[in-house]
């Protein structure tokens, strides 16, 4: 009988578990990936390259400063690290904004120790990485994500910016399900984010170079067939044949199940600990066991066609469920009559599958919205909600396809807003975030519903105007998109500010490469500007 109920607690422990790790997974991905694509997109800034090349020279810094500072409010903790591979100058600042950034914060040096880590990641690192640690100059500990910004594949710079230790726990590790455990492990199985903070290994960049023990899950595993197996797991996932592995290993003398998933986008695992013993009434179980045995022994001694009747053939009925729920039928019906041990361990072992079906319903919904969510974010800018760069070339491909069926034409339009760098100088930067807002629901309000916009780049946006059959059609609902922009003004207390725009329009065929379409665009934006902003340029044909 015991063999049988820890058989099922096993089973409906392992579906917990893996349930439970593909949600702390979306999470974990939910926080840190936006902040990776912004350290990413940072990383291929013209402006930061080119100071990196000539870092004395004044205005490459002012320019370069002023990029970091835009990125910075975007940031969840408003700051950001730029390390420069030539100099070690070490640039800081944070939400509170009142660091000199004329000058370096300090200089890291490689024959300091705790430097380390940055020459190592300048060696090692292709892209990012993430590393747990106490920056030994500003006294903070966080989830520093560290992104290499390299030029024609040498590396220049390390920049990047962090997620308070505290506040990522709370965030991605703290969860409410009793007895469930998260932990955070970087490559080599190193701990980088627990509930107990103690056992977090810091610094695993160095540690990793300087070939020091590292604090891994390993070591608080007992047995060493427990160790092989989640070595095992921890490889297969990595390698990509799975999605999701569980382990049972001995922790402190408690029996757990160990979900365990990778996130290839950090190159970290998520494991998720559920404590069986937690999950389990182990007193109702005893109590079982001890009635069941006590009953055949009674049973047997009075009649064995009365324990055929009553035990086994209720025990195959037992047994039938519990395959067909081990088969994934969470709806499966197990025997509830009776009042004996066999009537309350159905309705036992019904109410949990009633309860793992529910919960795994619960997170399978929640992990489809957080998929949701991230793929938003994959494809929408995060100021103005348009499409970005990269939803916005596919939505350009869509349309060339549509098109070249149904012979139809597609207009492009670019604008810029003028004077953009003036608007944020005088009003500030939180201003000239507003501004690009306004700019982006005007754009929605006077294109119709089946037009495509885009923030293509800083101050300048993309609309896509789907069968459209001329060249003055192109241009009267450009100007009649510069005229409304310039009429309308800013949302601000006082004074009154307006923007304008400078528009450039072609009148494409689906058979042209996107390339060419946007750079014939392009080529009529940079016109109008050259020729007094503020106004509407089309493309020729004979020249495009």
């Amino acid at each position: 009988m015991a063999w049988f109920t820890r058989d099922i607690v096993d089973t409906l422990g392992g579906w917990f578990a893996e349930k439970s790790v593909l949600y702390e997974k979306s999470r974990v991905l939910q926080l840190l990936l936006r902040e990776i694509t912004l350290t990413q997109k940072m990383a291929s800034s013209p402006l930061l390259k080119a100071w990196v090349k000539n870092e004395s020279d004044p205005r490459a810094r002012a320019r370069a400063i002023a990029e970091l500072e835009d990125f910075r409010h975007f940031f969840r903790s408003k700051s950001y690290f730029f390390a420069i591979a030539r100099s070690g100058n070490y640039y800081f600042n944070d939400e509170k904004g009142d660091y000199d950034l004329d000058r370096p914060r300090y200089t890291l040096s490689e024959s300091i120790a705790k430097d380390g880590w940055f020459y190592a990641t300048l060696r090692q690192v292709p892209d990012y990485d993430l590393n747990v640690d106490t920056d030994r100059h500003l006294k903070v500990t966080k989830v520093w994500i560290n992104t290499v910004l390299k030029d024609r594949g040498e590396p220049l710079a390390v920049i990047g910016t962090g997620v308070d230790l505290s506040d990522f726990i709370q965030s991605v590790i703290s969860t409410p399900q009793p007895g469930v455990t998260n932990v955070l492990l970087d490559r080599n199985g190193a701990i980088q984010a627990h509930h107990d903070v103690s056992i977090i290994d810091f610094a695993s960049i160095a540690k990793e170079q300087r070939n020091e023990q590292q604090s891994t899950l390993l070591t608080l595993i007992e047995a060493a067939d427990d160790r092989a197996k989640f070595q095992e797991a921890l490889k297969a996932l990595a390698d990509g044949k799975a999605a999701t592995r569980t382990v049972q290993v001995t922790i402190q003398g408690k029996r757990h199940i160990a979900g365990i998933a990778y996130l290839p986008d950090i190159k970290w695992f998520m494991v998720s600990l559920t404590h069986l013993e937690s999950a389990e009434n182990r007193g109702y179980f005893a109590t079982v066991v001890v009635t069941r045995i006590l009953g055949l022994a009674l049973t047997l001694l009075v009649v064995g066609v009365a324990f055929d009747r009553m035990v086994l053939r209720r025990l195959a009925i037992l047994d039938a469920a519990a395959k067909e729920l081990s088969a994934g039928n969470y709806a499966v019906k197990f025997p509830r009559q009776g009042s004996d041990e066999f009537g309350r361990l159905g309705r036992t072992l019904e109410e949990m599958a009633r309860q793992v079906r529910a919960h795994t319903s619960d997170l399978e919904q929640q992990v489809t919205e957080r998929t949701q969510v991230l793929e938003r974010i994959a494809y929408a800018d995060f100021l103005t909600g348009l499409l970005n760069r990269r939803g916005m070339i596919d939505r350009i491909q869509m349309e060339r396809n549509r098109l070249a069926r149904s012979h139809g034409k597609l207009g492009v339009i670019v604008l810029d807003v003028d004077h953009f760098k003036k608007v944020n100088d005088a009003h500030g930067h939180a201003f000239g975030d507003r501004a690009l807002v306004h700019v982006a629901n005007m754009i929605r309000g006077v294109m119709r519903s089946y037009d495509v916009c885009a923030r293509w780049g800083g101050e300048e946006f993309l609309v896509i105007v789907p069968d459209i059959t001329d060249h003055g059609t192109l241009g009267a609902t450009a100007e009649k998109l510069r005229q409304e922009i310039a009429r309308s003004p800013v949302s601000q207390d006082a004074p009154e500010v307006r923007l304008t725009v400078s528009i450039g329009c072609h009148l494409a065929d689906p058979a042209e490469t996107i390339d060419r379409m946007i750079k014939a665009a392009d080529d009529a934006l940079y016109l109008a500007k050259q020729t007094g902003r503020n106004r509407v340029v089309i493309a020729d044909p004979a020249k495009t």
